[in-house]
Parts: structure tokens; sequence; C-alpha cells
């Protein structure tokens, strides 16, 4: 695994902060009624916002796509021995990178919630969120017992339940905007993490 490949996951997260922080403040600044608080990701690249082309593309397209870089290796660098479980969880987790970009692809219409456009939006977030906590439990299942890295199996363990737990649950009790954050910078920093030891290998 060449350092390109180790770093993406490190970018990916670090794009993401910075493209949400940035976009959000210059939104937010311009009296455009935006708030972190209170408003989805989404808003920043929806329809008709302004700056919501570049929003898409440093917010999801880029992350995504940069997480798809750091993951492609996971699935070959599994041990011989690893269950099917977990070579369908390595494909799942590669699949939500690609669906997190394509949130910057279809981006929202605040015109129409309820449209196709909208609706495409949804279902993106909805194949990203459940790709990964699918994934990262069959990882973890799959590879139960095996000689791999400390805490690799508790971690993906961990994070795909976290994730669901956020954007399924939390909400009842908390804000959604924070509850999609969180799970958002928990995914990257999962992929992150995952690109970077690299996972698999033996100790």
């Amino acid at each position: 695994m060449n350092r390109t490949v180790r770093m993406a996951g490190d970018a990916a997260l670090l794009i993401f902060i910075a493209a949400a922080a940035i976009f959000g403040a210059m939104l937010d600044a311009g009296d455009g009624g935006f708030s972190q608080r209170t408003h989805p990701l989404a808003w920043l690249g929806a329809q008709g916002v302004p700056r919501a082309t570049m929003f898409n593309l440093g917010g999801f397209a880029l992350p995504g796509l940069m997480a798809a870089v750091a993951l492609w290796p996971l699935r070959p660098a599994l041990p011989a021995g690893a269950r099917w479980s977990a070579r369908i969880g390595a494909q799942l987790v590669l699949l939500s990178a690609i669906a997190f970009a394509a949130q910057g692809v279809l981006p929202l219409d605040l015109e129409e919630m309820d449209g196709a456009a909208s609706g495409l939006h949804a279902a993106a977030w909805t194949l990203w969120c459940l790709s990964f906590c699918a994934g990262a439990l069959a990882l973890a299942w799959g590879l139960r017992g095996m000689p791999l890295r400390p805490g690799f199996v508790a971690i993906c363990a961990f994070a795909g339940s976290i994730v669901f737990l956020l954007a399924f649950v939390a909400p009842l009790w908390i804000p959604n905007a924070f509850a999609q954050r969180v799970a958002f910078v928990l995914w990257l920093g999962w992929v992150a993490w995952a690109g970077r030891i690299p996972p698999l290998s033996r100790a």
C-alpha cells in the first residue's frame, strides 16, 4: 500500500471538515438563513444555493472519491482464511464511499423536498449509511478470532453500530443536524484509520 493511498483517508476527512466549516460560514455570513445547528449539510449544496456546486465538490464528491481510494485495497488485504462475510463487508464499505460521493452529484431541491431530486439525494444518503453500517459489522463478524491488528474487529463493530444509532435513533433525542455531522465525521475518521494502519497486517 503506497503513501498516496494511505493518506487519502486523512485528506478526505480534512477536506470534508474544511468544506463544511468554510461554506457554512460563508452562507451564514451572507444572511443565507443557514445554521450549522439546525440545517443538514446537504442544504449547502442544494439547487439554487450560492456556491452549491463548489460545496458539493468539496463536501461530498471529493471526500467520497478519496475515501474510495483509501478503501480500495481493503478487500485484497483480507487474510486468506477470511470468511465470506468479511469479503462482502469490504465491498460494502467501498460502496459507502461511492454513495457518499453521489450525494454531491444528486443535490437537494429546496423548492420541492418531496420531489425526485431530493428523493435521489436521500437515496444516496441512505445507501451510504446502510452500506457502511452493514459492511463494518460484516467485517467485524467475518474477521473475528483472526490474528489481526489489535482492536480492528472491535473498532469496525463500534463504528458501524454508532453510525447506525446516530442516523436512525439519536435524532429522537438530539438535533438531527448534529447527529448527522457526528456520523459523517465518525465514518471519515474510520476510513482514515482503516486506510493507514494497514488494518489487516498481522501483528
